[in-house]
């Protein structure tokens, strides 16, 4: 029996995402769509890769999908969308012991041509599988593989993995970040033959009005005495694994060393008592989402303590999302959140991209990695169009080694080179939120005076 999917009539196309679906089949269905967050990038590249299904199916010829995103909660929200085209793909993720034998047996008939398509959707940690890599080399017909959040694989396992034998190829991204590219960007951009067919800026989608105009504010967080001794030994450690390393990327220690430093720095702990002191401006307001860090003290979660600081002191109602809940519960927070009932809600990772929350009216960014990528996702999900939602506001917790003029003017040469290592790793953040920002001016003139205080 043929499959029943198309594009149902209550999606409207709109015209820049016919030009992103045109041009990606016009490339022979292989190339990469980078749409900012909050355009469609989900909607249009589904309704391109239907488009060609569809002629797979008016020919009679088997066609399959892969499709391959980051995170469980991602995958969920791609499975419920894809209903809507009439899709229902084999949901591969946790235990192999729920999909392996049905994706084998799903595989065997499409190769035998018993199966006119094939549907599987996946995680990358699935995906990485020796299970999953077995049963995609195995097929011998025509599919699209499609990557969401492409950026991901920009590794060198990432690039390894890739199936050299799909016939289409879709890579999806906010940003691919072109100015941070390294060589695994590079081959993860050839797989996909065409690189970037079609591309629609954040900036742009500002200025159309798809996106939420917003407002930016750095706040500055110094490090505890103990942090900076800490961080000077661990920076005078890397300063003398750099020295005698010929490769820095595949220095274990070194890398082991980086990674202790950056968590110290995302870890700080007085970003805890800095937040705090914020109450007056959160305490009475809505629609609020922080972003905490994974740390764990006395075997409590970050998360969980930033929950409780919202919960009983603010006396704003505060919830919990991280990938630790259940589908059930998540769903429970965000229609929560959506009509009022919950004031805040504090996530880790799982929010970064992909889960639409267009009621955000305000992030507090208490905790962010090194990746660009990351902050870009984040600052793409407070600028959903909403009803009622003029503008976003965006709180961005920069870490500081010191604010005190003395103490500065005190500092040797390599601990002042230490301190403006830290600077030059946040500037990079605050130069992408800062220049879209209405209050642009504003931004700059704080992060200038603590520059020009680094800069004897």
């Amino acid at each position: 029996m043929m499959d029943s999917f198309g594009i149902p009539e209550h999606i409207k196309i709109r015209d820049y995402q016919q030009q992103a679906i045109r041009s990606w089949l016009s490339h022979e269905g292989c190339g990469i769509l980078e749409m900012a967050t909050g355009t469609g990038k989900t909607i249009t590249s589904i309704c391109g890769m239907v488009k060609l299904l569809e002629q797979y199916k008016k020919a009679g010829i088997p066609c399959g999908l892969i499709v391959v995103l980051p995170y469980k909660v991602l995958l969920e929200q791609w499975v419920d969308i894809l209903s809507m085209f009439g899709i229902y793909p084999l949901m591969c993720y946790e235990s192999k012991q729920i999909w392996k034998s049905k994706l084998e047996s799903y595989v065997n008939l499409f190769n035998k041509g018993h199966r006119k398509s094939l549907f599987a959707i996946t995680t990358n940690m699935t995906f990485y599988s020796n299970d999953f890599q077995d049963e995609i080399q195995r097929i011998t017909g025509d599919y699209i593989f499609c990557i969401d959040e492409m950026h991901h694989f920009a590794t060198k396992q990432g690039a390894a993995l890739l199936p050299d034998k799909a016939r289409f190829r879709l890579g999806l991204s906010a940003t691919l970040m072109t100015k941070w590219e390294n060589e695994s960007m590079e081959k993860l951009k050839e797989y996909f033959k065409n690189g970037i067919v079609y591309q629609f800026s954040l900036e742009r989608a500002i200025k159309e009005g798809l996106l939420t105009p917003y407002y930016y504010y750095p706040i500055f967080v110094e490090l505890t005495p103990y942090e900076k001794d800490e961080y000077y030994v661990l920076s005078k450690k890397i300063g003398r694994a750099m020295a005698v390393s010929d490769n820095l990327l595949d220095n274990d220690v070194l890398q082991n060393l980086l990674l202790k430093r950056a968590r110290l720095i995302t870890a700080a702990e007085n970003k805890f008592e800095t937040l705090r002191s914020m109450k007056n401006i959160i305490v009475g307001t809505q629609y609020n989402l922080f972003y905490c860090g994974d740390k764990i003290e006395a075997e409590e979660r970050y998360v969980e303590k930033i929950n409780k600081l919202l919960s009983f002191e603010f006396r704003i109602k505060s919830h919990t999302f991280t990938a630790t809940e259940s589908k059930k519960d998540r769903e429970y927070v965000l229609d929560a959140f959506a009509k009022g009932d919950i004031d805040a809600i504090t996530a880790i990772r799982c929010l970064d991209e992909g889960v639409d929350i267009p009621q955000l009216r305000r992030a507090f960014v208490i905790s962010s990695g090194t990746n660009p990528k990351e902050f870009i996702q984040r600052r793409g999900r407070i600028l959903r169009k909403h009803e009622g939602k003029n503008a976003a506001e965006i709180y961005d917790f920069f870490v500081v080694p010191t604010l005190d003029q003395y103490e500065i003017k005190n500092m040797s040469s390599d601990e002042l080179g230490a301190e403006r290592r830290i600077l030059n790793r946040e500037f990079e953040r605050f130069q992408e939120f800062a220049d879209l920002a209405l209050n642009k001016e504003e931004a700059y003139s704080k992060i200038i005076n603590i520059w020009n205080l680094y800069n004897r």
